[in-house]
């Protein structure tokens, strides 16, 4: 099903202004050449291979990272993967989780933009034998040539909140051209399970499986071996109250020290690790802590007994500030940024707190919430949540406990999603 004739001479329309737009950010695009190149089908590395591709779509880093479990059972499956991602830390991670595979099983570029010539010429080089596009973003021509050609396309981990279904239900036309071009939905929860039908997908198409968040936790061994690539902190946060607000954006930072400076009053030992959600911030939140004696982990200083804050301004070491925390606030939760992942710090025996926004992990954070490991606070609750969770180690344990628990008994997430995925190969 083609999408309306709108669609597509807006995409027409704007394909030389987005390459303008990104003329415009070249100096903050390291990868600019590349992008410019490969968002416009043109300078692809080349496959060296017959075997089977899967083409994977995952917008960004948390999308990616979600993904990196069911991507894991394709490999093993016998299949080549061709992840895209729309982000320059999108690009950086695939990069960094699938170094080992990369120019062998694994090949990674921008994704291409959503006009028919260029997905043509970005469909002849990777030959895809399926699809798959991670939790929320779509496109209408990519959908519709994929039909056309025949290639499975599959949304996993989907997502739709009740926000962008009446978002997509105000272009009823493109919304049903992308429903009925799809192969198979799997929603991850009851929301977008029905959300996806309203909107007009055939109910036969649309499944339902746990979060693959469930499945995308490296667990406390694996954790704990990324101290050989860090200084060894843990000479420095023995004896030490420790918590960490993570995947921060702005004005979750200043929240954060505030809070900070007022539990220091009651733990004059404490340390706050703060680790901001985007790199371009770096600098803008390490002059937010200039009140506090704080390191930088980009500066490869450690922490030290008389470290009030430590700035945890690195990527892919997330797992590591969780494991050495006594308490994890979870940010993108106190802005309205729907929340970020809880089931990271749970999965480690770690208690959470988050704020109201969480619209993104509803489901889970209610899961959580009901046996005892997630608390949910307002910005002026923040200080109080903490301390009860300091001031009681032996039941901050308890709780961290019951939750890790439920996050094992859901770990095969991923399994679930990629038998309903396979079923189409």
């Amino acid at each position: 099903m083609r999408p309306p004739l709108y669609y597509r001479l807006a995409i027409t329309a704007l394909k030389p202004l987005y390459r303008l737009f990104l003329a415009c950010k070249k100096a903050n695009l390291p990868h600019y050449e590349r992008e410019i190149a490969e968002r416009f089908g043109q300078g692809y590395l080349p496959i060296s291979h017959d075997k089977p591709v899967i083409w994977c779509h995952a917008v960004s880093l948390g999308e990616l990272n979600t993904a990196y479990p069911l991507l894991r059972r394709m490999l093993a499956d016998g299949y080549h993967l061709w992840i895209t991602s729309t982000t320059q830390t999108g690009f950086n991670r695939a990069k960094m989780l699938f170094k080992d595979e990369l120019g062998k099983s694994v090949q990674h570029s921008f994704a291409p933009v959503d006009d028919v010539a260029v997905l043509g010429r970005f469909l002849v080089h990777i030959r895809p034998s399926m699809v798959v596009f991670v939790e929320t973003e779509l496109w209408a021509n990519t959908l519709s040539v994929l039909a056309k050609q025949g290639i499975p396309s599959v949304m996993a981990n989907a997502r739709l909140t009740q926000k962008s279904f009446d978002s997509y239900a105000k272009f009823k036309g493109l919304s049903q051209s992308m429903m009925a071009n799809l192969s198979l939905i799997i929603a991850q929860d009851e929301q977008s399970y029905r959300n996806f039908i309203v909107l007009g997908a055939n109910p036969n198409k649309v499944k339902q499986a746990y979060s693959l968040k469930w499945s995308g936790q490296i667990g406390k061994a694996q954790t704990l071996d990324n101290f050989n690539n860090l200084t060894d902190f843990t000479d420095f946060v023995k004896n030490r109250p420790i918590w960490v607000m993570a995947s921060t954006h702005e004005g979750e930072e200043r929240l954060a020290l505030e809070t900070h400076k007022r539990l220091l009053a009651v733990f004059p030992n404490l340390l706050l690790i703060l680790v901001p959600r985007h790199p371009e911030r770096f600098d803008e939140v390490a002059s937010l802590c200039t009140q506090f004696v704080y390191h930088r982990r980009s500066l490869g200083e450690s922490i030290v007994d008389s470290t009030q804050v430590y700035l945890a301004d690195s990527m892919g070491e997330l797992m590591v500030w969780y494991e050495l925390s006594d308490v994890a606030v979870v940010g993108g939760s106190f802005v309205d940024k729907g929340g970020h992942n809880p089931i990271e710090p749970v999965s480690l025996a770690t208690p959470v707190i988050m704020g109201r926004y969480v619209k993104n992990c509803a489901e889970i954070v209610r899961d959580f919430a009901d046996v005892g490991v997630l608390m949910q606070s307002d910005d002026d609750g923040l200080y109080d949540n903490i301390k009860a969770w300091l001031d009681n180690p032996a039941l901050a344990k308890e709780a961290g406990e019951r939750g890790q628990r439920l996050v094992q008994e859901r770990a095969g997430a991923d399994k679930v999603q990629f038998d309903m995925i396979r079923k189409l190969l």
